[in-house]
């Protein structure tokens, strides 16, 4: 399988940097050689005026050990200059690696609902579907619309904070979540959610564009996902100037050893939870460190539920 644009960019990319730092270097070696030698002969014809004494010899131990040095310096820095450099494009590449398969991910989920969509649609004009049962169809073409919302405001909120934009607020814990929880009785009606904030929902915190709104939605949306049905928690916590909120569900959970895992791009549940980009986990750390702070995730193994914890910093 021949590589995509990205990888034969980084291929082009190490070969440049190995040629220009074999370049640096015999451009440094020639450089040495060439002021050495012009050290020497100078050396050779202070001999030949002045003779061989002590103040002669001095200086030229002098000018050689600068020489050396000077060379010494040079290279190193051009090591340097050449390291930072292949560290920064390498950066490009792996962050357009990961915009490509983002693209490549959304586009195909963004597919299926288009598709059913379309097809609902091509009914409802065309009078297939019974007049009783159109507002069964378009409930769920409602649930389509409101996926692709979804994951349209992730995508924007990701790259958002890659580009380091978005509008800086401080705001109360509890109103951001209050936000939130509005939004999700309008996309999911009827989903189970007990949340105690307790005085943590009056602390005030950091928020930028949408970023904690995604967050929050995409860890309801993983607990949903994963939480056989059962009630879902929110609470909230403060430990000194830390301020955390917990989405607990008591569905399937996860082996400890694979906590981390959960947070690679592209990851997905098995069986019949293997649909979705495997994003959503992804980008909600992602956000949560643009914040400042941090997303985990815990469990006590497989069947005893998940703990997914995000931790911001209180503002003041």
């Amino acid at each position: 399988m021949p590589p995509n644009p990205v990888d034969r960019r980084l291929l082009r990319s190490k070969l440049a940097f190995g040629a220009a730092f074999l370049l640096m270097g015999l451009l440094g070696g020639w450089w040495s050689v060439l002021i050495g030698r012009l050290v020497n002969e100078n050396y050779a014809l202070k001999v030949q005026v002045l003779g061989s004494g002590p103040e002669v010899l001095e200086a030229h131990s002098r000018r050689s050990l600068m020489l050396y040095g000077e060379s010494a310096l040079l290279l190193l820095l051009n090591l340097i200059l050449v390291v930072l450099a292949w560290q920064a494009a390498r950066r490009e590449q792996l962050y357009l690696r990961r915009v490509d398969g983002l693209l490549a991910a959304s586009t195909h989920e963004l597919k299926t609902p288009i598709a059913g969509l379309k097809s609902l649609l091509e009914s409802m004009v065309s009078g297939v579907i019974p007049p009783e049962k159109v507002p069964g169809y378009a409930e769920r073409g409602l649930g389509a619309v409101a996926r692709l919302e979804h994951l349209v405001e992730s995508i924007l909120a990701w790259q958002a904070a890659q580009a380091r934009r978005g509008n800086v607020s401080e705001r109360p814990l509890g109103e951001c979540v209050a936000e939130v929880l509005s939004h999700r009785m309008e996309s999911e009606a009827g989903e189970s959610l007990d949340v105690d904030l307790g005085d943590a929902g009056q602390v005030p915190i950091r928020v930028v564009g949408e970023s904690l709104r995604v967050i929050v939605e995409n860890l309801l949306d993983n607990a949903r996902k994963y939480g056989r049905g059962r009630p879902v928690k929110l609470r909230a916590g403060r430990e000194g100037e830390w301020l955390h909120l917990d989405v607990q569900d008591e569905g399937e959970g996860f082996e400890p050893a694979v906590a981390e895992s959960l947070f690679e791009p592209y990851h997905r549940g098995e069986g019949k939870h293997r649909h979705g980009t495997g994003l959503g986990l992804h980008i909600a750390r992602s956000l949560a460190r643009s914040l400042g702070g941090e997303l985990e995730a815990h469990s006590e193994g497989p069947g005893k539920g998940a703990t997914f914890r995000l931790r911001l910093r209180v503002v003041g």
